[in-house]
């Protein structure tokens, strides 16, 4: 028989060890337990690990003003790391923090991470406490299923309320567009038209050359020439190397050529594309919605998107970030009501409104304001229908390294293509084998 519930007794009610307890004493099942709501004068202390951009930063601290206007007696600390110098070394840095005991109590990480700080045992799984909370569930269902499903764990449970995406799609100048005479790209355009386009829109010579297309050479940038030839730097299910498959070869050789071939992109050493792209040095460039803020910034309106040229197959790549509960959390029903504010309607206004990301609820991109600029900005949420995320397996931050440490070498002419993936090839095998082992 249930007990009735007293403030006192839900304020003892905090961590996962007193929750259990709490749920067996009033014979509620755990996860009806954890999705009960605090009291409002809670006093209490809470640690979120965060990570983005000053934009970023902003947004969340509107969540947490109106977290606290709910809770006024609880002090969040937002542990925030600007730009990780890579997602290895913010994974490890958590890592460390929880080891040693220093609170945290909800986790921001990126897709790149979510499968290590799984396996790490170190968040919390949500599906019993989704299932008992219709606020939470309400947040799940207002996501598109491609999201949600990419960051639940090996299991298939959810440890993760998506809080943000961003996808790869052509940014492009309908003004330069239009001087060269071309109509803006078709959504079914090819690898073929993408070249016969960048030909067109590349004149002059030397410091004044103008390129058709700046590359974003990182390796969420280059992802879309490998999925849109339906292939990848790892196998599908990111055990192995992928790096001898004569599809990567020639989409390598692909991106090569554009610098040295057919020289219609910059060299990628100093160029990066949006700085390219906003001196007008180039008419297309690859990016998400991130770039958005920097043009809106620059009061820079002449860019449109276009969804990815297709080789083999019309797809991109999709990268995200959500929002865990701490195994280590010191009140996880409050944390979870932190987490739902960061995943309010409120903060996804006031993202779309920084510009920076896609914002992870699909009724946030339907809006008037999400759709202003650029004219095609269907195209980012449309994505969603044929998409593949980054490959993020538990080793992400080695085999990022090991990848584009050879891809550098390729691109700076050190070594042909053939031999660049051959060596990269040799490398990430090891470096795989010795993952599974």
């Amino acid at each position: 028989m249930s007990k009735n519930l007293s403030r006192r007794d839900f304020l003892k009610y905090t961590g996962m060890g007193s929750a259990a307890a709490f749920a067996a004493a009033y014979g509620m099942p755990l996860g009806t337990a954890l999705a009960q709501a605090p009291p409002n004068d809670i006093s209490a202390n809470l640690t979120v690990y965060n990570f983005g951009g000053e934009l970023h930063q902003g947004v969340f601290a509107n969540a947490i003003a109106r977290f606290n206007y709910v809770y006024p007696n609880v002090v969040v600390e937002d542990l925030y790391t600007p730009f990780p110098e890579g997602w290895g070394q913010f994974i490890t840095q958590l890592k460390l923090r929880v080891a040693s005991g220093l609170p945290v109590d909800i986790i921001a990480m990126a897709i790149e991470g979510t499968l290590e700080t799984i396996a790490n045992d170190i968040v919390l799984p949500m599906d019993d406490i989704i299932a008992a909370d219709p606020a939470l569930q309400a947040i799940v269902d207002d996501m598109h299923p491609v999201l949600h499903n990419a960051l639940k764990g090996p299991d298939g449970q959810t440890y993760y309320f998506t809080r943000e995406w961003n996808n790869m799609c052509i940014h492009y100048n309908p003004a330069m567009f239009e001087a060269a005479g071309l109509n803006p790209p078709a959504d079914d355009w090819t690898w073929d038209d993408f070249l016969e386009t960048a030909y067109a829109l590349t004149s002059g010579e030397g410091a004044d050359k103008v390129f058709g297309f700046a590359i974003p050479y990182f390796n969420f940038g280059l992802a879309p020439w490998w999925h849109t030839n339906e292939t990848s730097v790892l196998n599908a299910d990111w055990t192995q190397s992928n790096l001898d498959d004569p599809k990567m070869l020639e989409s390598v050789k692909f991106v090569h050529s554009l610098v040295h071939e057919h020289e219609v992109a910059p060299a990628v050493e100093g160029n990066w594309m949006t700085e390219v792209f906003l001196a007008e040095r180039a008419a297309m460039n690859g990016a998400g919605r991130w770039p958005f803020a920097n043009y809106i910034a620059a009061d820079f309106y002449d860019v449109d998107i276009a969804p990815w040229p297709r080789n083999r197959a019309g797809t991109t790549v999709f990268g995200s970030g959500g929002w865990a509960v701490s195994k280590t959390a010191s009140n996880i029903p409050l944390a979870l009501e932190l987490i739902k504010e960061f995943s309010s309607s409120e903060t996804d206004v006031d993202s779309v409104a920084a510009g920076t990301f896609i914002p992870s609820r699909q009724s946030a991109t339907e809006t008037e304001a999400f759709n202003a600029f650029p004219q095609n900005a269907r195209h980012f949420f449309g994505s969603l229908d044929d998409i593949k995320p980054i490959s993020s397996p538990s080793n992400f931050a080695e085999v990022e390294s090991i990848f584009m440490r050879h891809m550098g070498e390729i691109m700076a002419n050190i070594v042909s293509p053939e031999q660049g993936l051959e060596a990269a090839h040799t490398e990430l095998s090891a470096a795989m084998d010795k993952l599974s082992s």
